[in-house]
């Protein structure tokens, strides 16, 4: 009764319960946002249909069904899948063939064999391999499975999660002096915390099941999930494995593993809670416990010495699709140890390491409430000295809208300045003409021109002559094709040329000078570049930070002492507003200096202080301002679109007066139409801040 107790204490707020929505709610949501198909990629219903379509045919009537596809990049993909899993028999018979080939090398003609890690590892791998067979090979699609089990975002939602009942579990209790009272008796203290610690379990079980099972019911849904009854094998990616499991026991066992492995994270919050005296310690902890074992997973190199650090940091031990799906041992002294016994080790040590430690502080440690002041973080100015200052750290950092902000700006520069650009043959012409073209008109670039002009003139007048030749029968038909062959690959690029002589006709007709355009017509939005995306992650970043910041004074009923006066009221809400405009301000610049990054490192941006109208695309501005001055226009009315949000984002949290009905508001208000958007409603984008924040594209 104590557990349950314990548990459902946390469990029954409803403002805890609300989080966990929002989480589930983010988890659909970012599933769907880094799995959306790239334009030359088949979309997610794609691979749902080819499931649907193979289920009952044979391995060689799934081959036929494969090659008949007419999308190109699916059957490309799918072929190479299908053709590797196919292979199978031959794969276990190369791992058994290596093991017999190095039985028969001996060194110095001694017959002495050598024997090192990577003779071990060979060694070992072939004995593994032994009992492997094709018998339940059943190929299928690989994508929904492996969206599912190697969801990141869906791992770091499960931490959150466990920092959240931490939080309401340890942190507040002490902050609300009800901690130690709680420690009444040596035989009371160790069952309240076993209690404690029960219910973290239970907590990490049901969140766990609740989120994977989101994501493998996206998965099923967009891009299907195939035959769960198969052997592991018959996944492509996963062929290496040594475990004869199937590929539902190899889903229920990765999220088992997150499962241990998120409990024995939680396990060190719970002693970093207890130990603290301050609040936001349990935080800073499990950042730096983050950010260490990141960078041990991202910097050792995966062949280095050091790459059992790697392997066994947490971010390695959640990589549960490489340690049942992928076959791999570790070199400890010499001798190949399978990764995946490493990782069951290293979680069962980190448990019983964790539970003895918060045993240890819980029982004989004196720290039972939270200081409220910070004895040891020296600051240049006094927070109270100014009530812009200590608005700003109210929100920022007690309400943790910083830690959101900081959130979103990972996320978006992620995105963003990620993103790849590729030009096509065409545009590489364009670039390369419009490069030498670029500046005022003179008669060395007409030539150019008339030169470009008179050779695709010649192509043309080739294919009509050829066609002619044909038509008389001098030439046969498949003879006139090879001919027409090289003319018809100077005349694909004539588009990309009609481009640069409008720009001509428009100077020789008005002034101005030649502009190569294609890296402002991204920035600007005319071709597409994900400002709209850009625009959902702002709405959504907004509504999370600012839904509470006037609620959170009512909540706590401090209006009647922050709005003493009328000019007291005033003074406090413009304080909170001009935070937040700031904030909102910042997080809404920093994605298009991502684009701007992205972009100009392909599509040169030069003659920034020529006229806009020399962009065709914004010839009929209302202004001919330059173009620098055009895209600071653009910025700031972007600005003033994240500023329109914040404003009504306020508004409705001081009407509401309560987190989530404001969040509610906002979301519906702001990010579901854009959401609807993007899933193929473009209608919905018209009842956004689409219009305004992406009003250059729209022109």
């Amino acid at each position: 009764m104590l557990i349950w107790y314990e548990f459902q204490k946390v469990w029954r707020k409803g403002s805890f319960l609300g989080l966990m929505l929002l989480i589930l709610i983010l988890n659909l949501f970012l599933l769907w946002y880094f799995n959306r198909p790239a334009e030359e990629e088949a979309a997610l219903s794609a691979y749902k249909t080819v499931c649907r379509e193979i289920s009952g045919m044979t391995e060689e009537e799934k081959l036929d069904y494969i090659s008949g596809l007419e999308d190109t990049e699916l059957k490309d993909e799918l072929y190479e899948e299908i053709s590797a899993v196919s292979g199978y028999d031959e794969y276990l018979e190369s791992v058994q063939e290596t093991a017999a080939q190095l039985g028969g090398i001996s060194i110095f003609q001694t017959g002495e064999k050598e024997e090192n890690f990577v003779s071990r590892n060979i060694q070992k791998s072939a004995a593994d391999h032994a009992g492997m067979t094709s018998e339940n090979i059943r190929w299928f699609p690989s994508k929904g499975v492996v969206m599912a089990a190697e969801s990141q975002v869906t791992d770091l939602f499960l931490l959150l999660s466990v920092f959240l009942f931490v939080g309401q579990l340890i942190t507040e209790e002490k902050t609300k002096g009800l901690f130690a009272i709680t420690r009444t008796t040596r035989l009371g203290t160790g069952r309240d915390l076993t209690a404690r610690l029960l219910a973290l379990l239970i907590h990490c079980c049901i969140v766990s099941i609740v989120l994977y099972g989101s994501s493998l019911l996206f998965a099923w849904g967009t891009a299907g999930l195939g035959d769960l009854t198969a052997a592991l094998p018959s996944l492509a990616p996963y062929m290496q494995t040594s475990l004869e499991i199937s590929v539902g026991e190899f889903l229920l066992l990765g999220v088992l593993t997150k499962t241990v492995c998120i409990f024995a994270a939680g396990l060190f919050l719970t002693v970093c809670a207890i130990f603290a005296s301050h609040s936001f310690v349990p935080w800073l902890a499990g950042v730096g416990f983050l950010g260490a074992n990141g960078l041990l997973y991202v910097l050792i190199p995966p062949y280095s010495r050091l790459n059992l650090l790697k392997y066994l940091s947490f971010f390695g031990v959640l990589r549960t699709d490489e340690i049942y799906g992928k076959y791999m041992n570790l070199d400890l002294a010499g001798f190949p140890v399978s990764r995946m016994i490493c990782t069951w080790l290293v979680l069962a040590m980190g448990i019983l390491a964790g539970w003895i430690a918060a045993f240890g502080m819980y029982c004989k440690g004196n720290r039972h409430n939270v200081t409220k002041t910070i004895h040891f973080l020296q600051f240049p100015f006094r927070f109270c000295d100014s009530l812009l200052r200590h608005e700003g750290y109210k929100i920022l950092i007690a309400n943790r809208v910083l830690f959101i902000l900081a959130a979103f700006a990972v996320l978006i520069v992620w995105t963003d300045l990620g993103k790849t650009y590729t030009p096509s043959a065409g545009e590489q012409y364009y670039q390369e003409l419009m490069l030498s073209l670029e500046g005022e008109l003179t008669g060395e670039k007409e030539n150019i021109l008339e030169s470009e002009k008179e050779r695709f003139a010649e192509a043309s007048a080739q294919i009509e002559r050829i066609d002619s030749m044909a038509a008389e029968g001098t030439i046969s038909e498949k003879a006139a094709d090879e001919q027409k062959e090289k003319w018809y690959s100077q005349l694909v690029f004539y588009p990309w040329f009609e481009r640069a002589l409008d720009q001509y006709d428009y100077i020789s007709a008005e002034g101005g000078v030649f502009v190569y355009d294609t890296g402002y017509l991204y920035l600007s939005g005319q071709m597409d570049s994900g400002f709209r995306l850009d625009l959902l992650l702002l709405s959504l970043c907004s509504s999370l930070a600012f839904s509470n910041v006037m609620a959170m004074e009512d909540s706590k009923g401090m209006w009647g002492l922050l709005a003493a006066s009328r000019a007291g009221r005033k003074r406090v809400m413009l304080s909170k507003w001009l935070v937040c405009v700031l904030a909102s301000a910042i997080i809404t610049l920093l994605p298009w200096i991502c684009h701007f990054l992205s972009i100009s490192r392909v599509y040169p941006m030069g003659e920034m202080l020529a006229g806009i109208r020399n962009i065709p695309q914004h010839r009929d501005f209302f202004l001919d301002l330059p173009i620098f001055v055009f895209l600071i226009l653009a910025v700031s009315v972007k600005m003033a679109a994240a500023q329109i949000m914040s404003f009504v984002i306020l508004c409705l949290s001081g009407w509401r007066k309560n987190y989530f009905q404001t969040l509610f508001l906002a979301l519906l208000l702001f990010a579901v139409p854009l959401a609807l958007a993007e899933m193929g409603l473009d209608v919905m984008q018209w009842f956004s801040l689409w219009p305004v924040y992406g009003w250059p594209g729209v022109l």
